[in-house]
């Protein structure tokens, strides 16, 4: 089973992660797809869908992805993540706030607020 979906429609790059990646290898090769496909200069916004994630990243895996979020704000004009819980998604934002990414930056338990945020209303996720 992959690990994760993916698709780019006009300027959205959307990254479904299906199960959370269980060694630092699959998880660099995962952020480096993310990177070539936000490298591409028709990218502009990027959807990063983790309602499926069910289980805690270890810390090395996470400290993967924590080295691609602090970069994907300066790739894209909007990011948005779609977070499994409300305490994951306060999380996020806090550290937005903090970070002074807020407006640019954000993470939702909804979709819709999702890609209202984006932009994107009508984007279709399948």
């Amino acid at each position: 089973m992959e690990k994760f979906e993916w698709k780019v429609e006009k300027d959205v790059f959307y990254f479904n992660y299906l199960e959370m990646a269980s060694t630092v290898e699959e998880a660099q090769e995962q952020a480096n797809f993310v990177r070539s496909q936000l490298a591409k200069p028709e990218i502009k916004k990027f959807l990063n869908d983790n309602r499926n994630v069910t289980s805690v990243a270890a810390p090395e895996v996470g400290a993967v992805w924590g080295e691609l979020m602090a970069t994907v704000s300066s790739q894209v004009e909007k990011n948005a993540t779609i977070a499994p819980s409300a305490s994951l998604k306060m999380q996020l934002n806090r550290i937005s706030k903090q970070s002074g990414t807020y407006d640019s930056v954000r993470a939702f338990t909804d979709i819709n607020q999702a890609l209202d945020f984006m932009e994107v209303p009508d984007f279709k996720l399948s």
